[in-house]
C-alpha cells in the first residue's frame, strides 16, 4: 500500500550539521541516512488526497530553532531533534481539517527499533541550536523502507 507523506525541508544549508550528524549515526549504525525534514502530515493513502492537503499548507517559509534532543518509542520517533517554540509548524498546517492535536513536530536524526548503540546526546546537545529555514514542501511517498522513498512534487515557500 502507498503512503504519502508531506514534509518541511531546507535546500539553504541550514540544516547542514543535523546532516551531518544523521549520516554519522547511520554509517555507524549501517542503517539508510535520508535528507533532514520535518513531516507536517503523513499517511496520506492517495496521491490526489495528498495533493489536496498539501494545497492547504502555508505556503510562507518556516523558520525555527531546534534546541533538544528527543527520544520516542517506535521506528519512526527513535531519535530526533524538537523546538521549544513549534507555532511556525502549528501554523503552516492550521487549515487543515482535523489534523492531529497531538502531533509533535520533530527533526528525526535516526530511525530504528532500538536507540543507536554507538552516539552521544551529548555530542548532539553541544551541536544545539540548530536553526532550521524550511524553504521547501515536498510530497513523498513513504512507507517502511527509507531507502525507496520516493519524492513525488516540490514546492518552494515564499
Amino acid at each position: 500500500m502507498d503512503i504519502y507523506s508531506i514534509w518541511a525541508k531546507s535546500k539553504n544549508n541550514s540544516l547542514s550539521k543535523a546532516k551531518e550528524i544523521i549520516n554519522e549515526i547511520s554509517q555507524k549504525e549501517e542503517s539508510t541516512p535520508f535528507n533532514p525534514h520535518v513531516t507536517l502530515v503523513t499517511n496520506m493513502y492517495s496521491q490526489e488526497k495528498a495533493e489536496k492537503i498539501l494545497e492547504k499548507i502555508n505556503k510562507s517559509k518556516i523558520i525555527v530553532n531546534f534546541d533538544s534532543v528527543g527520544t520516542g518509542n517506535t521506528y519512526f520517533q527513535r531519535l530526533f531533534l524538537t523546538a521549544s517554540d513549534n507555532f511556525p509548524f502549528f501554523n503552516a498546517v492550521s487549515s487543515i481539517e482535523a489534523w492531529p492535536s497531538l502531533w509533535t513536530p520533530h527533526l528525526s536524526l535516526y530511525y530504528g527499533n532500538e536507540l543507536p548503540m554507538n552516539f552521544s546526546i551529548e555530542e548532539i546537545n553541544n551541536s544545539l541550536p540548530i536553526e532550521g529555514v524550511f524553504d521547501t514542501l515536498e510530497l513523498y511517498l513513504t512507507g517502511p523502507n527509507v531507502s525507496s522513498w520516493k519524492e513525488v512534487t516540490s514546492i518552494s515557500l515564499d
